[in-house]
């Protein structure tokens, strides 16, 4: 259903359903708020997790315009970096005068993706009583996108891989009887498996007996010149806007990064329509030397290997080139475009691509696994240093150091969506047998499968991300210019004076600098500083390398906060 939305005087066509954030975009609106520096800024990581969307909506500030979604004719805003925020007494006093009751499933699954989905059916089809949580209004997380209902009908399910998984594993949760939770912030997380979330506006209070998490990962960031500007946005943003929305955020867009996901979406976006000017990966061509890592990759999964050279092939036949070894160094404002600067680490250079005008610039650099559920319990994490992530560590039924606590998919360390599938399935029936639910005849027989299916996956991803090896970068592109903390517009520069006066820890660069302690809370600066922090140092990087989590692990209102207990 078509509506009208102020934008800032503009009046703006939207349909109900959409999200502001990719209402906006279809209007070529991407600037949404202004920092604290007083630049502009935009969608970026489109799930939620960056914050750089914030917009004003009917004179309430802080709102996501990425989850936020048009549900009448709104009024909306650039958000300022000083907002004004409504009375907080006055809405304490109005909230809630009683703290939640706390409920006590069997199995508690926060996350709603391919991973966490798979365990809560496994789990409630052995007989458990189940609760699923999941931030989003929609289920099927990051690789299981589902399209907002309103748009349902432009997608031809049956003949999209991913959305019909998608649509088979909510299904399978359902008809097991998984009660099943949307709009739902987990904002704190404590020992005894203590979760307290926001559902719907409303407090709900969580102890299970067996807790699983499967937040998945978000992207990593690589700081460069004039990556905050609007049109910058993560590979993901942009196929969230396409495959919930059927919004393309630009007519001409540049891909850059490493990784197969870049490839596949540069494919969507111009089969949507866009001008995709190319793909600048990173990583080499493969060649006759690649052949290990193929045949890995082969042996794990055929499809897959076969998915991949198709997506090589149709971007060839549309004439999409594919830079490899070129890396985007810097990204400026050029009238109302951007321009991106590119820079070859091959020898013989083709000049004919060293800059490029494009309407947006998608950065994918692989992803982060989204761990502060898990660290705030006290899960024990080791540093992988030839993935550069955390790893939590874990047990060969998925159970973390701390009893009763599951980890399963990419928040337990990058394996990919096929095997988080699979592990959430193993997990499932793992944690039902624990509490005598013996997995019937066929879900037996299906966990069998799932534990070769999963060594095969395993196998697989060793093998692609041997062929997409890359040198690491971290901060070897930015100046001391360059923003390394997004929030608080935190400079290199800053950074480094910080070190040279004596910093030595990342708690202390925190202190000095601010850097971590913004909206994001650390999630795409922290990385950055800890590798820099332990190359410093020099000294090898754990987890105390990291900035500690802390709650809320999500910003929240303190009136919100405050519905959980009772006033004196």
């Amino acid at each position: 259903m078509a509506t009208t939305i102020d934008f800032e005087g503009q009046q703006l066509t939207a349909v109900q359903g959409d999200s502001v954030a990719a209402t906006l975009a279809s209007h070529g609106i991407y600037d949404l708020r202004l920092c604290r520096s007083g630049e502009s800024r935009g969608i970026f990581c489109g799930m939620g997790v960056c914050h750089e969307c914030l917009v004003e909506i009917d004179g309430q500030p802080n709102q996501r315009a990425c989850l936020t979604k048009v549900d009448r004719s709104m009024k909306i805003s650039r958000q300022k970096f000083l907002a004004e925020t409504n009375n907080v007494e006055e809405s304490i006093r109005n909230g809630n005068t009683q703290s939640p009751e706390v409920e006590m499933p069997q199995l508690l699954v926060i996350g709603g993706g391919i991973g966490g989905i798979s365990a809560a059916a496994a789990a409630a089809e052995s007989g458990l009583d189940v609760t699923l949580l999941d931030d989003r209004v929609q289920l099927g997380g990051q690789f299981c996108k589902q399209p907002a209902l309103h748009h349902e009908s432009a997608f031809q399910r049956n003949t999209d891989r991913q959305m019909k998984l998608g649509q088979d594993i909510i299904g399978r949760a359902i008809s097991a009887g998984v009660k099943i939770i949307t709009d739902a912030q987990v904002w704190a997380s404590f020992p005894e498996r203590d979760i307290l979330a926001v559902c719907g506006g409303q407090p709900r209070s969580f102890r299970p007996e067996n807790l699983l998490v499967a937040t998945g990962a978000y992207e990593r960031g690589l700081p460069i010149p004039g990556w905050t500007l609007p049109g910058v946005m993560t590979t993901g943003a942009a196929q969230a806007l396409l495959r919930m929305y059927r919004i393309i955020p630009g007519q001409r867009i540049l891909v850059a990064g490493n990784g197969p996901f870049n490839l596949q979406v540069a494919l969507e976006l111009s089969k949507a329509g866009a001008m995709v000017v190319g793909v600048a990966e990173s990583a080499s061509r493969p060649v006759l030397g690649s052949w290990p890592a193929l045949y890995n990759m082969y042996r794990g999964s055929r499809r897959l290997l076969f998915d991949g050279i198709r997506y090589v092939c149709q971007l060839k036949l549309k004439k999409i080139p594919v830079w490899y070894k070129h890396q985007v160094v810097s990204i400026e404002k050029s009238g109302q475009a951007l321009r991106a600067h590119l820079k070859s680490s091959k020898k013989n250079k083709d000049p004919s691509i060293s800059s490029l005008d494009v309407d947006v610039v998608c950065m994918g650099y692989g992803f982060l696994p989204s761990n502060m559920i898990l660290r705030s319990l006290g899960c024990e994490h080791h540093f992988d240093k030839s993935k550069r992530q955390l790893v939590v560590k874990r047990s060969s039924n998925f159970e973390t150091t701390v009893p009763n606590i599951y980890a399963v998919g990419d928040c337990a360390g990058l394996g990919g969506a096929y095997s988080a599938a699979e592990e959430g399935i193993l997990a499932g029936i793992h944690i039902a047998s624990t509490m005598r639910h013996a997995p019937g005849e066929q879900l037996a027989i299906e966990g069998a499968r799932s534990r070769i299916q999963l060594a095969k996956h395993r196998q697989f991803q060793s093998g692609l991300w041997k062929l997409f090896e890359t040198k690491p970068i971290n901060t070897e592109l930015a100046t001391p210019e360059t923003i390394i903390c997004r929030c608080e517009s935190v400079k290199l520069d800053d950074v480094s004076n910080a070190i040279r006066a004596g910093c030595v820890s990342i708690g202390e660069m925190k202190q000095r600098t601010r850097a971590g302690m913004g909206r994001c809370q650390g999630r795409y600066c922290g990385p950055i500083l800890a590798e820099l922090m332990s190359e410093e140092a020099q000294i090898t990087l754990e987890e105390d390398g990291f900035f500690a989590p802390r709650a809320p692990i999500t910003p929240i209102e303190i009136s919100k906060i405050a519905m959980f207990w009772k006033p004196e």
